[in-house]
């Protein structure tokens, strides 16, 4: 048996997240279970068995990995000398608003000058091949943001997330850049300029403490962190398909805000329709200034919760862009979304 004294949560967790098909959620579950990382650690295979969804092979998995801990000593060390700050999910400065997330990231990996994650952060997200007007609309809205004290948060895809991160450097704000891969692989390659940018004036997170490709399933799994930390997501433009619609169906799961731009008869702009026809808060391209103003009532109001509160009280805040929901629901023709993973 291991001294566990030696060693540090995140060196725990480190071994955790490299056992196959052990999920945030499993660890999650099983810390509940032993009260504490290490404590998982000491218990037998056929303890760990007993807990849901564990099967004997994945708790053998779990006791046989606690003989490589020396091993994840080391890649912490090689990960601090690369200048990457990890986190786990006891630490005191984990982001507040993310810890609420049932299947929030035991282990985040960060990079730049912003040091900390406070609760006024705004998600903004959309389609890579947005119209003209649509990257305009996003840049001047993330530079009201930030310049409101707001951190915009996107996944540096290109369109939309692009622009979002541009438009909050364009003030020198603080935007945060989550990524589908580990935080030293940029994707796409073609934003590296950006991301040494952002590191320069924000931060680039990943749960990914090791190398990890852009795959699909990452990406899409990313854009539950994007909305997890924010407060509010805003949809700037979406396709009907788009993988931007999956960052709205996590935001609406967790019970953020979720805001949609409507845009009048552009195949470009589906998704966001069809969102706002389903409860998402609707502004129009000159609406930005009611955005930012909405967001700073909400923020100072604001109490981390479960669910999305669209009761009366709510209403009253969302001031003149309320009262253009229904006209805008009537326009939306009902459907049911497809989602497309490769748009994300």
């Amino acid at each position: 048996m291991i001294d566990s004294k030696e060693k540090t949560p995140i060196e725990y967790l480190l071994a955790l997240s490299s056992v196959k098909g052990l999920d945030n959620k499993r660890i999650k579950r099983l810390r509940e279970h032993f009260s504490s990382v290490k404590a998982i650690f000491d218990a037998k295979p056929a303890e760990i068995q007993k807990i849901r969804s564990f099967s004997l092979t994945l708790a053998t998995q779990i006791s046989t990995v606690v003989r490589d801990l020396s091993i994840f000593q080391e890649k912490l060390g090689t990960l601090r000398d690369q200048n990457i700050h990890v986190l786990s999910f006891e630490d005191t400065d984990y982001p507040a608003r993310l810890k609420t997330v049932p299947d929030a990231p035991m282990i985040l990996c960060r990079v730049g000058e912003l040091t900390e994650i406070g609760e006024s952060c705004v998600a903004i997200v959309g389609t890579r091949e947005p119209t003209s007007e649509a990257s305009q609309l996003t840049h001047g809205l993330a530079t009201k943001l930030t310049s409101a004290g707001f951190t915009v948060v996107s996944g540096l895809a290109a369109g939309i997330d692009t622009w979002a991160h541009k438009g909050a450097l364009e003030c020198l704000g603080n935007t945060i850049a989550v990524l589908g891969t580990d935080v030293l692989t940029v994707y796409p390659p073609k934003n590296r300029n950006l991301a040494a940018n952002i590191q320069a004036h924000g931060c680039l997170l990943s749960e990914h403490p090791f190398p990890t490709s852009p795959t699909p399933r990452n990406l899409v799994q990313r854009n539950r962190i994007i909305c997890g930390l924010s407060l509010a997501t805003i949809v700037i433009q979406a396709k009907e398909r788009s993988g931007s619609l999956h960052t709205a169906r996590f935001a609406k799961e967790q019970g953020r805000l979720l805001v949609a731009c409507y845009w009048e008869d552009d195949s470009r702009s589906e998704g966001t329709r069809v969102l706002i026809r389903d409860d998402a808060i609707p502004f129009t391209p000159n609406g930005i200034d009611d955005v930012v103003n909405m967001l700073k009532e909400t923020s100072k109001d604001t109490v981390i919760q479960g669910t999305q509160n669209r009761d009366s009280t709510h209403e009253q805040s969302y001031g003149d862009m309320a009262q253009t929901e229904l006209p805008f629901k009537d326009a939306v023709p009902e459907k049911q979304l497809r989602i497309d993973t490769t748009d994300t």
